[in-house]
């Protein structure tokens, strides 16, 4: 329901007050798994109406939106549509009053549609999204809507899940404290330390928290990040820890013989064994909550000696776990206690309140939820290119400000927003909200939806990253859902891309292959719009002073046809990257021919306009040949689209460059046309 994987203690009381569904800590959830313990439930839900039945229902309501490439290509399609076709009407209307033939002008008039309406537009568009998605394969991200991969270049908002996406979704050891060291977990900080000099008590921490656990290797592979454990989380990982430290466990316990245990539970929030020795003694271990396990003992470990805890040393050592817990760390304490056993105890009813004084605490084992590799670099590119990075969990506040200070965004306080009270705002207040806010904790499937329309409806351009059930309504509700590979099946279906190897980076390289495509889309545009347009104002031109058609209908279509296909193709592949996620993204967003790149074009097919105008009309005055004057026309027709091609290629760099040369293709592609 939230997305978060540890498990939840459930209780049998009533909670005060409004509850979110994290907190709603005495009720269970359909689709939960029971890890340990047992009750009697009262069923208040079945079926669509419980909590994974309303994710269902949402994900069902929801449909994907339009892609901005769909929106901005049908306002295109209009402004297209409208000109050619005032500008075709004209020449036919002035052509016919003049006497020419009503056949002859439906003929050329045909060909001058064909000729200004870029046709070749739709399969290059395909093509550029092709290999975009073919591009993105290779980075391990599978794109199951085409249309996705130009998205990705117009997102302005990367909304995330915390759990399972920004970390692994799996607990590790992160600290061993003790009274003289603070051991920071990395692979080479643990490797063999039960083996190195001067970390004893670390080695003893990390005994202590193998002993009193019920974790077990299942499967052992060559890599030790392959072997598979099972147990509960917090075992799993204190296990991992202890292996990866040279402890072995079953290797432990063939010295020892494990007589009486307690397991962990809400109420004595602590796990007990005790073993009896080699040598008869018998000893107590313990590994629970810190200020539980730190109330039972008289002792702090040091080296080589006990203190009390009461001293100055143990006073100063036991408030260092708070700093700990203070990072949103889950944070175990480890003590120990030699026994006297009297003869005749029964082992299966030992007090345990009584066996659990005067310990010794040797240290505290902390353990977190590790971020993923990448993730810190890909954010920070993010951010360079102008895109706001929102995290929505179900965790706490707390816990979440903690990761994503750990990313280095520093989020303040009044930057985050919890989801009861999200429950309280209008749409208008949230909308207003959200532009500020960049933690949204404890919220469920139906907070996130609303999180996701809010920003859209501020006009951003939204991608969603999650892995779980909850996350699925806002996947689909999202302009692009992306779904973490190793996330829940759900997910990935109702997911725009699939991170096949859960790899952030390739969301980066995927938002610089979308701009990459909506920069080749805008070059395919303006090459065969800026080209075709030339040629109506030649028609134009020749309409307004009284000259015969100044090209064939057969040769129209050759142009436009056959000669600008090969190039237009060619223009598809463009793969420079060069300093494109240097932008903001509403150079994106915005109409694929903004004003901007509407008086580019208005330049270009005027200035070969007038270069074809001025040719035909000098030809035709001085020869007075018309079929040798629409040859001329052709050929310089035909000639300065190829050269307009890498005009159009070098749009961020001069065109007198070796550079502009680097498309073999588009090279090829020329000079097949040329010949």
């Amino acid at each position: 329901m939230t997305g978060e994987w540890q498990a939840t203690e459930k209780i049998s009381s009533a909670i005060d007050g409004v509850a979110g569904l994290g907190d709603r800590r005495n009720m269970v959830f359909m689709g939960s798994i029971v890890e340990a313990g047992s009750g009697k439930l009262v069923v208040t839900a079945t079926a669509i109406d419980t909590e994974l039945g309303k994710i269902s229902q949402l994900v069902g309501q929801e449909s994907s939106p339009k892609t901005p490439l769909q929106k901005k290509f049908l306002h295109l399609a209009k402004w297209l549509a409208g000109i050619i076709l005032s500008i075709i009407g004209i020449f036919s209307a002035v052509y016919i009053i003049r006497g020419e033939s009503i056949y002859t002008v439906f003929i050329t008039a045909i060909a001058l549609v064909v000729s200004a309406i870029p046709e070749g537009l739709l399969p290059a568009i395909t093509v550029v999204l092709v290999l975009a998605m073919r591009r993105l394969a290779k980075k391990k991200a599978l794109v199951r809507r085409l249309n996705a991969t130009e998205s990705m270049g117009a997102v302005s908002v990367i909304c995330m899940d915390k759990t399972g996406t920004l970390t692994k979704g799996k607990m590790q050891v992160s600290h061993i404290l003790t009274a003289d060291t603070d051991l920071v977990e990395k692979e080479s900080n643990l490797k063999n330390v039960h083996n190195l000099p001067g970390l004893e008590l670390q080695s003893r921490v990390l005994e202590i928290a193998t002993l009193v656990n019920d974790a077990y290797v299942e499967d052992i592979k060559d890599e030790f990040s392959d072997w598979v454990i099972h147990g509960r989380h917090t075992d799993s990982a204190l296990l991992r820890a202890g292996l990866q430290a040279g402890i072995d466990k079953e290797k432990l316990e063939k010295t020892l013989n494990l007589v009486a245990k307690v397991e962990f539970n809400s109420v004595n929030k602590y796990a007990g064994r005790i073993f009896k020795m080699s040598d008869n003694r018998f000893m107590i271990f313990c590994l629970g909550a810190p200020e539980v396990v730190i109330e039972r003992a008289d002792y702090i470990q040091l080296n080589d000696k006990t203190v009390d805890i009461s001293s100055e040393t143990g006073k100063n050592f036991t408030k260092k776990f708070e700093i700990l817990t203070g990072k949103g760390l889950r944070v175990l304490a480890c003590a120990w206690r030699e026994i006297e056993i009297k003869k005749g105890i029964d082992w299966e009813n030992v007090d345990w309140e009584k066996e659990m004084r005067k310990m010794v605490l040797v240290g505290f084992v902390a353990m977190k939820d590790p971020l993923r590799k990448d993730v810190q670099k890909s954010l920070r590119i993010a951010q360079r290119a102008g895109i706001k990075p929102v995290v929505i969990t179900g965790d706490h506040r707390r816990t979440a400000q903690s990761i994503v200070n750990e990313l280095g965004l520093f989020v303040k306080s009044e930057e985050i927003l919890d989801g009861k009270e999200l429950d309280y705002l209008s749409e208008k207040k949230l909308e207003q909200m959200v532009k500020k806010i960049k933690i949204f904790a404890r919220v469920s499937p139906e907070h996130k939806i609303k999180i996701v329309k809010a920003l859209q409806k501020n006009g951003e351009i939204v991608a969603m990253v999650g892995d779980g059930v909850n996350d699925a309504p806002a996947l689909k509700a999202s302009d692009i859902g992306i779904a973490v590979g190793s996330g829940t099946d759900i997910a990935k279906e109702v997911a725009d891309i699939v991170l096949l190897d859960s790899s952030f980076s390739v969301i980066i390289k995927a938002i610089e292959q979308g701009r990459v495509a909506r920069e080749n889309i805008r070059r395919v545009i303006i090459f065969l719009v800026a080209d075709d347009f030339s040629e109506l104002f030649l028609f134009f031109f020749a309409m307004l002073i009284g000259f015969p058609f100044p090209l064939h209908p057969i040769q129209i279509l050759w142009i436009n046809l056959v000669e600008d296909s090969f190039p237009n193709v060619a223009l598809t592949t463009e793969n420079n990257a060069r300093g494109i996620m240097l932008e903001k993204p509403t150079a994106f967003k915005e109409e694929l021919l903004n004003n901007a790149y509407k008086k580019f074009m208005g330049a270009v097919f005027l200035v070969t306009g007038l270069a074809a105008v001025g040719l035909f009309y000098l030809s035709f005055k001085i020869g007075g040949d018309i079929e040798k004057t629409r040859t001329l026309v052709f050929v310089l027709v035909a000639f300065d689209s190829l050269v307009f091609a890498y005009v159009v290629k070098s749009f961020r760099q001069t065109i007198l460059s070796w550079k502009s040369f680097s498309n073999k293709l588009l090279n090829w592609s020329v000079l097949l046309s040329l010949l």
